[in-house]
This record gives C-alpha cells, sequence and structure tokens, in this order.
C-alpha cells in the first residue's frame, strides 16, 4: 500500500518509558498503522528523522485557552514547543454551560482571574452555544492542535443557580440534581473529567461546599471514567487543595491532580513533606497527583503597570517585592512619566537601592497577595532577580540572566542595571522574582516522582506574560539533557503516554500501531527554547508572548504535519478529543 507518511530512519521514544529504539513510522488515513522497517515501502511524504527523535505529540493537561482556542487554532506556542493536543476547563473555570444573556459573567471571570482584556475576548469570541456539548462544537470547527476539555464546578454552578452561585453556599437538592445531570451530560459528550475549587476561593466553586463537591465527583465515579482537578487558591494553602483532592479521589476511585507541587527557595524543605504526603495519599487508596512544572516560577511584573500585575494564587504575588520601602510606594504612586523622571534621578535611586538593595532602610510591612494575603518581605536576592522578556530585539539577550549577573557585566550597580534597563523601555521590560523550583537535587524529585503530573502551562491566561509555554522544551533540553535528573524516555513518558492514560485518553499518547498519528520529531542534542517575543496579534490588538524552540521539527496532528521544518503551515488537522464513553456511543 501508498501510506499517506513514512518516516524513516527515527530513533523511536514511544512514550511507554521503555528504551529508545531505531525504527521507521508509517501513518495512513490519521492512524499509525505500524512501527518497523518499511524498506522500499511507497508514501505520499517521507520524512528522513536522519536518527532524531520520534515520539508522540506532548500533552499539555492544564491550560486555561478556553477562550483563545475558539480564535486561534494554534493556541500560542503551543505546537512550536511539541504540543499536539491542551486540554481546557481548568480550576473549575469555563465558558460553557453559559445561558443566553449571562456571557458577560463568564468573560469577566476570565478577566479577573486569567488577566486576559475583556476587548480581545469581546472580539475575539461568539457565544453561538449554550452547552458543554455545543461548545465543544464550535471549538473544533477550525483546529490546528487537539483539545479537550474538563466541566468546570463554577460554570455549572453559574448555569444552574444563577447570582446565587456566587453568594449561597448550599445548592438545593433540585440544584444539586441540575448540577450532576449536567456533568453527566457533558461526559457523555465527551468531556475528559470534572474540575473545581477547594472551600473559600471565593469563585463559585469555592462558595459550594464539600459536601456538594463529594456529590458531584460522585458522577465520575459512577461512570467510571474521568480525571478530576483541583485549582489552587485557598485560604489555606496548599494544604487544603491538596486535602479536597484527596478526599475527591478517595471517594470516588478517580485520579485528581491538583496545584502545585514546588521546591519553594524560602523554606527548601517543604516539597519533602508534600512528595512523602502524596505517597501516604496513594497507600491510603487515594489516586492524588501533585501538579508541577519544569521551569522556574515567581511574580513577573514590570515598572510601566506597577507591582500588582494579577498572578497564580500559588505564586507570590509582585506586591511582596517592594511594598512597604518609603520611596518605593512614594515612586510607584505617581504618574507614568513623573515616575519615568523619578527612575532617571540619581537621589531617588540612592533611596530605592538603600531599600532594596543595602537593606539600610528597612521594608516597613510585608506585601500581598490579590487577596489581602501576607506573602513577606522582599529579600533582595537580585541574583535571583531575572529579566523575563524585553520589548526591543536589541536587548534580547538579556532574557535569563539575572540583575546581580547584569550589573556585573556591564560594571554597574545593581539599581543602576535594574533601571537603565527598564528605562530603555518605557518601564516595559518583564522581570521575574526567581521563588522556586531552582535546586536541581529538588527537581530530579518532584520532576521524577510517580505521584505528579509534569505540565500547568496556564496557556492562554497572562497572555501578556505567559509564563510557561515552553516547560515541555526545557524539560527535555535543561533538565534532561543538561542536568540529566531523568533519562529521555522517562521524560517523554510523563509529557505523552502517562498523562493520557491518567486522562483516558487510551488512543493517543504512544508510537504504536492503531494510535492516533500525533508526532513530535525533535533533536535532543539542541532543543531549547528561543527567546520570548511580544506580538499583538490577539483579537483587538491584544499582546502575546510568542515562544517558539530551536531543535524541533516536525509536529504532526492526526497525520498530517502541522510543523514543518519549524514552520507552520496552513494545515488545520485538529479535532476535539473525546472521553471514552463519547467514543463507545459513535465508533
Amino acid at each position: 500500500m501508498t501510506y499517506d507518511l513514512l518516516i524513516r530512519n527515527a530513533r523511536v521514544v514511544d512514550g511507554s518509558g521503555e528504551p529508545s529504539f531505531h525504527a521507521d513510522v508509517a501513518v495512513h488515513q490519521g492512524k499509525i498503522v505500524g512501527v518497523g522497517r518499511y524498506n522500499g515501502a511507497a508514501a505520499k511524504r517521507t520524512i528522513d528523522a536522519g536518527g532524531r527523535v520520534v515520539a508522540p505529540g506532548f500533552i499539555d493537561h492544564h491550560t486555561h485557552f478556553d477562550p483563545q482556542a475558539l480564535w486561534d487554532p494554534y493556541c500560542g506556542s503551543s505546537v512550536q514547543n511539541g504540543h499536539t493536543t491542551i486540554l481546557v476547563g481548568q480550576c473549575g473555570q469555563v465558558i460553557a454551560p453559559a445561558r443566553p444573556g449571562d456571557h458577560d459573567w463568564y468573560l469577566e471571570f476570565f478577566a479577573e482571574a486569567e488577566a486576559i482584556p475583556m476587548s480581545v475576548m469581546r472580539q475575539g469570541i461568539d457565544f453561538t452555544w449554550e452547552s458543554v456539548a455545543e461548545y465543544m462544537d464550535a471549538l473544533g470547527k477550525r483546529r490546528g492542535c487537539n483539545v479537550g476539555t474538563l466541566v468546570g464546578h463554577s460554570g455549572i454552578r453559574r448555569y444552574v443557580m444563577g447570582e446565587a452561585a456566587s453568594e449561597r453556599a448550599e445548592a438545593t437538592a433540585d440544584e444539586l440534581a441540575q448540577m450532576k445531570r449536567l456533568i453527566s451530560d457533558a461526559m457523555y459528550a465527551g468531556a475528559l473529567g470534572f474540575s473545581t475549587s477547594p472551600l473559600g476561593r471565593g469563585d463559585p466553586a469555592g462558595v459550594g461546599t464539600d459536601a456538594e463537591r463529594l456529590a458531584l465527583a460522585d458522577v465520575l465515579g459512577e461512570l467510571g471514567t474521568g480525571v478530576m482537578q483541583v485549582s489552587g487558591g485557598a485560604p489555606g494553602g496548599t494544604k487544603a487543595t491538596r486535602q479536597t483532592a484527596r478526599d475527591l479521589a478517595a471517594r470516588t476511585g478517580r485520579p485528581t491532580i491538583y496545584n502545585l507541587v514546588t521546591q519553594p527557595i524560602e523554606r527548601p524543605e517543604e516539597w519533602q513533606e508534600h512528595l512523602r504526603w502524596l505517597e501516604e495519599a496513594f497507600h491510603s487508596g487515594a489516586r492524588c497527583y501533585g501538579s508541577c512544572v519544569s521551569v522556574v516560577a515567581g511574580p513577573i511584573f514590570d515598572l510601566r503597570l506597577g507591582l500588582d500585575v494579577p498572578q497564580d494564587e500559588d505564586l507570590t504575588n509582585p506586591n511582596s517585592l517592594f511594598a512597604g520601602m518609603p520611596t518605593w510606594d512614594k515612586v510607584m504612586a505617581l504618574p507614568y512619566q513623573e515616575r519615568m523622571r523619578a527612575f532617571r534621578d540619581p537621589e531617588t535611586r540612592r533611596s530605592l537601592s538603600a531599600e532594596a538593595v543595602e537593606v539600610t532602610v528597612a521594608q516597613e510591612r510585608p506585601g500581598t497577595d490579590r487577596r489581602g494575603r501576607a506573602r513577606g518581605f522582599f529579600n533582595r536576592r537580585w541574583d535571583l532577580v531575572q529579566v523575563f522578556m524585553t520589548q526591543h530585539e536589541r536587548n534580547r539577550g538579556l532574557e535569563g540572566k539575572s540583575i546581580t549577573q547584569i550589573a556585573q557585566e556591564q560594571g554597574k550597580s545593581v539599581m543602576d542595571a535594574f533601571l537603565d534597563l527598564s528605562l530603555d523601555e518605557d518601564l516595559q521590560t518583564f522581570f521575574i522574582g526567581v521563588d522556586r523550583n531552582t535546586d536541581p537535587a529538588a527537581q530530579k524529585q518532584i520532576l521524577g516522582s510517580p505521584y505528579t503530573v509534569i505540565g500547568t502551562s496556564d496557556g492562554g491566561a497572562r497572555p501578556h506574560s505567559a509564563d510557561r509555554h515552553e516547560y515541555s522544551t526545557h524539560l527535555l533540553g535543561h533538565w534532561v539533557r543538561d542536568q540529566q535528573i531523568m533519562s529521555l524516555e522517562e521524560a517523554v513518558h510523563r509529557l505523552t503516554g502517562r498523562t493520557a492514560l491518567m486522562h483516558d485518553m487510551d488512543d493517543r499518547g504512544f508510537v504504536a500501531a492503531g494510535k492516533v498519528a500525533d508526532l513530535v520529531l525533535f533533536d535532543p542534542d539542541t532543543i531549547t527554547s528561543k527567546p520570548r517575543e511580544p506580538v499583538n496579534d490577539l483579537p483587538a490588538g491584544g499582546t502575546r508572548v510568542k515562544r517558539d524552540a530551536v531543535g524541533i521539527d516536525y509536529v504532526i496532528v492526526n497525520g498530517t504535519v502541522l510543523l514543518d521544518k519549524g514552520e507552520l503551515t496552513d494545515a488545520l488537522p485538529g479535532q476535539i478529543v473525546r472521553g471514552p464513553l463519547h467514543r463507545a456511543n459513535h465508533p
């Protein structure tokens, strides 16, 4: 036969975690039809892998692309970083089901929680759906990468209870029955699970009682399929979130994922206790996984917008950096142009440095997060304050460098290096105050734990800073090749097959006959991230971060080449990934 695609001379890393091997991969009608030696076989297109890795397409299990996927078939830089499938509907936060006339509430939810401009969503979204099933149909109309979705607790609570969803803890018996029915209907339509928030988070899901959460989760237990995801942000922090996840898993027998297992610099032993807790949860019968990320984390800020840009609830808010320092408080309260003049003034700089560098003036009070909770004092670790993204090409080479390093290279003081760069870019340079995930020994244990799942890019959220899109590329380049914290086979397994099985996506995630032909070809010796680049291509001229990769040559979705020699084609082969209940009824 003549295959649609034949990949020759590949190092196959098949997604199972087993040792790699050299073979060819044959693809026909969107499926992998065989892995072996196809000497003399004919194909409409042949790609010579030249010994590069062929792996299953990566699966990003935690994104907030719910709005953006409607207008953006490629979901930002997901495809360029090897992702063939992304999952939306996380943290209980969704845009379906949505009653006619109530659409603004859903958009405002995303604007507040994920810092997505309302102008972008209003221009980019045409609400043509009411149910989750209809939303999935709308998502599927113009797809580059594949998309799957969870059912969100806040969304169904709002749909059933209206404004009372954000005010009344107790749902009536009838309201609870309606919510359970919505979850069941969505699962049969192809949803992959259910997401919620812990008690007290502040959104509708967090307003509801724990009894309601358990009752809704029962639907997945009774259906015998679906994953549950629990967001961060509860008053009790990660401990409250993970306890909720454990209770749901123990109750239903279904797996749960919660945010977030990290290695905090200020609490260096916390991650060890966290991993022990996860192991004990599994031994008790609760399949409870902690989500983790392969990139450094911390507050992202610039000096133009100020120090109160919304961040993940799991991360320290930028307010914690300089708030409570008298000169900083005064300068940051100034209008933009006056603030620029103040930052240029030598005497003001000396005062700013005395407070934030030399510590000759104390920080009077700790910063707070956006919910008013104390987050501690700035540690004055300028070796951990890094350039996150520059606005000008001439400064791109500074990305990833600390202010301490830049000051040494330029022969300047720390404060002069920091403010000179900011002023050169009209205060629009983004910085990150790294506060976790820097220790290779800790990351080896966290990323390699059988009780964690790697991902949580949060793609689509905070499009102006987009801080974790490249987690797959960074895992394979920095942690696997450079730091050697795990084998390449194990890393690919954790980005693909393991995540697929956890979400009951048994039709993909492996390079094997009969599986969907979602594939990525990359060079493990060169794979790395390109510098971040701000681009204004969102609806209404909104800004997002573009971050492509080096060393990812081809991305194939459902048997069609979507990334060809590092460049996007105009193909739209993506589909809606639907769960086993839908597949069983729609063979």
